[in-house]
């Protein structure tokens, strides 16, 4: 029993230690942004861009099917609806100045945590 009290102290440890907060801001200096789908997160997370035209790079490093979409306070600028297992897609979007959501909007995965932040500077 001290072995099981132990152990479960150790897993609870890690998985404080794990949680680290957030992830930098991604600054991006040209116009293409290289996105990373995967079970189940968007990396980076955070992203930071100068608006203008903007080309994303998405591609799925995972092993289940994604999406990718980028969602504006009146639109989706870009809207990639499936992107399978080792695939990449490229989208542009000429965006202006705001804060973005980027969401996979396959199933519950944007519950699971597939979101991520896109500011245009």
């Amino acid at each position: 029993m001290p072995l099981a009290r132990a152990t479960a102290a150790l897993v609870a440890l890690a998985a404080v230690i794990g949680c680290g907060g957030d992830e930098p801001t991604a600054v991006i200096r040209d116009d293409t942004v290289e996105i990373a789908l995967d079970e189940f997160f968007i990396r980076p997370q955070n992203v930071e861009v100068t608006a203008g035209t903007v080309r994303f790079t998405v591609a799925d490093r995972g092993r289940l099917r994604h999406s990718f979409r980028l969602w504006g306070t009146k639109d989706a600028p870009v809207e990639i609806e499936s992107i399978f297992p080792g695939d990449e897609i490229d989208a542009r979007a000429d965006l202006p100045p705001g804060e973005y959501r980027m969401v996979c909007t396959v199933s519950n995965h944007a519950e699971l945590g597939m979101t991520g932040r896109l500011v245009v500077r």
